[in-house]
């Protein structure tokens, strides 16, 4: 009997320490990843709420995987997952180990429809005076920032909060230039920093201030930029920095004829833009000069990035060239 006892009392001694080091949790996944700090570098996190409802959702980066989950861009996910704990952990990896039990709710995440590049249509509810140099808006939610023209000047800042229907953006940066163009600068910085909820429908971005007042209404713009049109000159190619005394890579964007100019830093190239959009451009195949440097580290590397090249997007007096992941190859400063 007392044999029967202690195996019966070891028995249950096992079954709560196995189950004092797993438990079940509720979590929402965002519809949308954003950028983290990883070591050196970034990557892309999976954003979560701990909790059973979205009201007042505190938003944190998931830096681990949750086994048999699948992550779905634009998608609200309500799951229920196993959390165990891992013995041995390196200290730059999580402690935690997370499976999913069951998928318990799958919507569309609203916020994901104003990402993207804007042109202003109206203007403290009235529509925008066509002859204005007109304003317009990218939305980055990778990075939760904003950048775009303001019919004078360049302008760049964050997102500081963003919801289902509200959102507040941080301070906007902007360049300094005085303008004699006709346009509605004072107007529109007045109105962006007043927005505090935003409604999409029939492909329309609508921003309101806190009393329901339309303040600024937007239009989905899949053309390509008009500042794309410009002259650069390269200022860090996969993340390093150009540092060469002599020539820097230079690349000049025309598209009035779909075509781009430059310099490597040692060799001339020209070359066809197949395709440009708002957010998305594709050279043609480069045709270069064949001269040696005595240096061609940089050459080199710049060919090799150019050649990646599938997006982009502008801040300020910076182009920024991105490849078919939406990583960073080049990155560019106004040159004229």
């Amino acid at each position: 009997m007392s044999r029967f006892n202690f195996l019966s009392g070891l028995l249950g001694l096992m079954i709560f320490q196995s189950c004092g080091s797993q438990k079940s949790a509720i979590m929402w996944v965002s519809g949308i990843k954003t950028e983290c700090p990883a070591g050196a570098g970034k990557m892309q996190c999976m954003n979560v709420h701990r909790g059973e409802n979205l009201e007042n959702a505190e938003w944190e980066n998931f830096y681990s995987q949750i086994e048999n989950f699948e992550f779905e861009e634009g998608y609200l996910k309500k799951i229920k997952v196993k959390e165990e704990r891992k013995e041995k952990v390196p200290a730059d990896a999580s402690s935690v180990k997370y499976t999913l039990i069951k998928e318990l709710v799958k919507q569309p995440d609203k916020r994901t429809q104003i990402k993207g590049n804007w042109r202003l249509a109206g203007l403290n509810n009235h529509p925008i005076n066509k002859k204005a140099n007109l304003p317009d808006l990218e939305i980055r939610l990778s990075e939760m920032r904003v950048n775009g023209y303001s019919g004078c000047n360049n302008y760049s800042g964050t997102i500081q909060q963003l919801t289902q229907d509200s959102i507040r953006f941080g301070p906007i940066m902007s360049t300094k230039k005085a303008c004699l163009n006709d346009n509605v600068e004072p107007e529109y910085y007045e109105a962006v920093n007043s927005v505090a909820t935003y409604i999409v429908e029939e492909g329309r971005l609508n921003f309101f201030n806190q009393h329901g007042e339309k303040v600024l209404s937007f239009l989905k713009s899949n053309e390509a930029n008009k500042r794309l049109h410009d002259i650069w000159n390269a200022t860090q190619i996969f993340g390093e920095p150009v540092t060469r005394k002599n020539s820097f890579p230079r690349l000049e964007i025309n598209l009035t004829k779909m075509k781009v100019y430059g310099s490597d830093g040692c060799n001339n190239y020209t070359g066809s833009i197949k395709e440009v959009t708002g957010e998305t451009i594709q050279f043609g195949n480069l045709a270069s000069t064949r001269k040696m440097c005595s240096d061609m580290q940089v050459p080199d590397q710049y060919l090799k990035a150019i050649n990646q090249v599938a997006g982009y997007r502008l801040e300020g007096v910076n182009l920024i060239l991105l490849d078919s992941d939406n990583k960073e190859v080049l990155r560019f400063l106004k040159g004229d």
